[in-house]
């Protein structure tokens, strides 16, 4: 095979295994792909799965803390009520005049009302006439009492909801007189004392903020006018923002457009091409709820301000339901309004924001595995309020882009809180349970893929390698047997012709007998070598004495190695028996000897050593040296292999098929014995060791 025939056939052997690896390695990673997808987006929707979960469960905790406020009387927003708790030792205070007491809504500052002619009022305080005392309010708890009043009443007025002047008698001033029907019979002139100066304790704080002239008489008749149109303004805002609300106000929040979350997965065609459900829609509002009525059927209230003089009024008194509504100050305000006797009152609590948040939405999300993958976004008519991070945890990693701050969950609450809306979007995703089968699965099979191929390229060279040796062999046995025939039939004729006189007749004979020996020993190396490759060769060891071992090889290479000009030397005296096939030993050492006599021709030291020595209990050493160039030792393994001319005989152009120390090494192992061969300085030995 020449040498661009042998460039052209590796490099489509290459180009084979390529393309067979790329049919199998594309599926394969299609495959891959499309599983870690399937699971990725199985993350996803057990995330989804998992917010849908959260935000019921902070809906109905903020339904539950509607229903309570629904359900509260309307004397209950004053200091007093007529049917207290009978486990209360000052029966007579109401509920919500607790000022220590565990409040039922985070972050609540205090409960109020206005009434209808715009006079602020708050169940923490008394109202004029009435003891403190008596009902278990001391002068330091009505300072605090009075300083809270005032605290609410201020956001009430800053957020324009109350107007200065506002408040019902005075609620820094609320128990200073004393009622004669509520004043204990036991009180001292030094309680009094005590109680006013309280009283002014109270009156001094945050008196910058309540500091106000006197309202007019001219304007009472239009305050309740105000407060009311401000609490509509204030519900109005629910399908609108507030025209009160500046944009100085409000630059501190975001617009949820800005928060940047990937809209494409909300999309109902986004998710289906995903095989993903479309996200929950918001909270669709419950339809108004009739007012609850106290002792009464039925009201019709009017919408804004005053009832008209068309609209009668039935009955006593009627409840709405509560709205939220959210000030400019950043508070929430949750109120209802009540009609009592022709006239709107206002009723409700005032929230701290980022309190309220932290108890009902960041409290449940923090306590969830979602505070660990997706981030919490709670916004208010579009106005982003707070965002809650995903922490960071080793057991999560972050996920391919695509999917890093997409839209994972947004609803709205139920109302009154349906302003509120929670959005989860997408930080990170847990590592699924899959992932790792499938990463180990992928990486097996791309090792058996790559594995594979190599093998097959391998495999390929290794045929190639082999056509090219059986070439050559096919070439150098023609050779072979081509020189011992041409030599044989040209001393033939001339015998056969008469030309040789009576000496010439015994050269010419001995030459004919040496040539179709070397031809015998060629066809039996080929034999032998054939019946090696089909399994048919078969051996009878038995036990020979190597002394007649060693006659049979002088006898049958004596005349070759005489002919060559060198001399055979054999040191193997020890009477010792060994267990091997007679033939397939004379034919091993024959080989062994030609090969010495080959490569040794150019050496100073024409000899041919055979000797033998015990190697170990069982062995036998027989070894044969010559004294030429040696073999070098990158190729000491690979001249055993078929087919196979070192370099050093390409060069000196050595004659030979390459396959007489294959056929060396496969004898030795069918007789369970091993070879090798060393350098000996000068020269090389082969080593064959033999069972005893």
């Amino acid at each position: 095979m020449r040498v661009s025939d042998l460039r052209g056939t590796k490099t489509r052997l290459r180009l084979g295994i390529g393309l067979f690896v790329l049919a199998l390695a594309i599926p394969s990673l299609l495959l891959t792909h499309k599983a870690y997808d399937q699971i990725k987006w199985e993350a996803f929707r057990q995330q989804q799965l998992a917010a849908e979960e959260l935000a019921g469960r902070i809906d109905r905790a903020i339904a539950a803390l509607v229903r309570t406020e629904d359900g509260r009387e309307v004397e209950d927003y004053g200091f007093l009520v007529e049917a207290g708790d009978p486990s209360n030792p000052y029966r007579g205070r109401s509920p919500l005049a607790e000022l220590s007491a565990v409040q039922a809504i985070p972050g609540l500052l205090g409960w109020f009302q206005v009434a209808a002619d715009g006079g602020f009022s708050t169940p923490l305080v008394p109202r004029p006439g009435v003891y403190p005392e008596a009902f278990g309010v001391g002068p330091a708890e009505l300072a605090l009492r009075q300083a809270q009043a005032q605290r609410i009443q201020g956001i009430l007025i800053g957020n324009r909801l109350v107007e200065r002047g506002s408040g019902d008698g005075d609620t820094r001033a609320a128990g200073r007189t004393q009622g004669p029907a509520r004043r204990p019979d036991t009180d001292s002139a030094d309680e009094t004392s005590d109680l006013e100066q309280a009283a002014e304790a109270g009156e001094e704080l945050l008196s910058g903020l309540m500091s106000r002239p006197a309202a007019p008489a001219s304007q009472s008749q239009s305050r309740d006018r105000l407060s009311q149109a401000a609490f509509e303004r204030l519900a109005a805002d629910r399908v609108a923002p507030s025209p009160l609300r500046k944009k100085e106000e409000t630059a501190g929040l975001r617009r949820i457009e800005e928060t940047r979350r990937d809209a494409e997965l909300a999309e109902p065609k986004g998710r289906a091409s995903l095989g993903l459900p479309a996200p929950t829609a918001a909270a669709p509002a419950p339809a108004p709820v009739a007012g609850r009525i106290q002792r009464s059927e039925r009201a019709q209230p009017q919408p804004a301000g005053e009832p008209s003089a068309k609209s009668v009024q039935l009955f006593e008194s009627a409840v709405e339901p509560n709205e939220l509504g959210r000030l400019d100050s950043g508070h929430l305000l949750l109120f209802r309004r009540v009609w009592r006797e022709g006239e709107r009152i206002i009723q409700g609590a005032l929230i701290e924001q980022v309190t309220f948040l932290e108890r009902l939405v960041r409290g449940p999300f923090k306590a969830t595995a979602l505070a660990r993958t997706s981030d919490l976004t709670v916004a208010y008519r579009g106005e982003v309020l707070a965002t809650y991070h995903a922490v960071s945890g080793s057991d999560y990693r972050v996920t391919a882009p695509p999917l890093t701050g997409a839209l994972l969950y947004r609803t709205r609450l139920m109302e009154p809180f349906g302003g509120l809306e929670l959005i989860f979007s997408v930080s990170r995703l847990p590592n699924p349970p899959g992932a790792a089968v499938i990463g180990w699965m992928s990486a097996a099979l791309a090792l058996v893929l790559l594995a594979g191929a190599w093998l097959m390229y391998r495999l390929g060279l290794s045929q190639i390698d082999l056509v090219r040796q059986q070439q050559d062999f096919v070439s150098a046995v023609s050779h072979e047997l081509k020189t011992p025939l041409t030599s044989i039939r040209m001393y033939a004729e001339m015998l056969r012709a008469g030309f040789a006189t009576d000496e010439r007749k015994a050269t010419y004979y001995r030459f004919i007998h040496e040539e179709s020996e070397r031809l015998s020993r060629l066809i039996a190396n080929v034999l032998q070598l054939a019946r090696i490759g089909r399994g048919a060769l078969v051996l009878e060891p038995r036990p020979v004495a190597i002394q007649a071992l060693m006659a049979m090889v002088r006898e049958r290479t004596g005349s070759q190695v005489e002919r060559a000009g060198f001399r055979l030397e054999m040191a193997c005296e020890d009477p010792v028996w060994v267990l091997v096939d007679p033939d397939a030993f004379v034919q091993i050492l024959i080989n062994l000897v030609d090969n010495a006599l080959k490569f040794a021709a150019g050496a100073q030291t024409r000899r041919v050593l055979i000797g033998c020595r015990p190697k170990g209990g069982d062995r036998l050493c027989v070894w044969v040296r010559d004294f030429g160039p040696g073999i070098p030792r990158n190729q000491r393994r690979r001249v055993f292999q078929l087919f196979y001319r070192g370099a050093q005989a390409k060069q000196l152009a050595i004659t030979g098929t390459g396959i007489g120390l294959a056929l060396v090494q496969r004898l030795i192992h069918a007789m369970q014995g091993r070879v090798e061969v060393v350098n000996a300085e000068p020269g090389a030995e082969f080593r064959v060791e033999l069972p005893l």
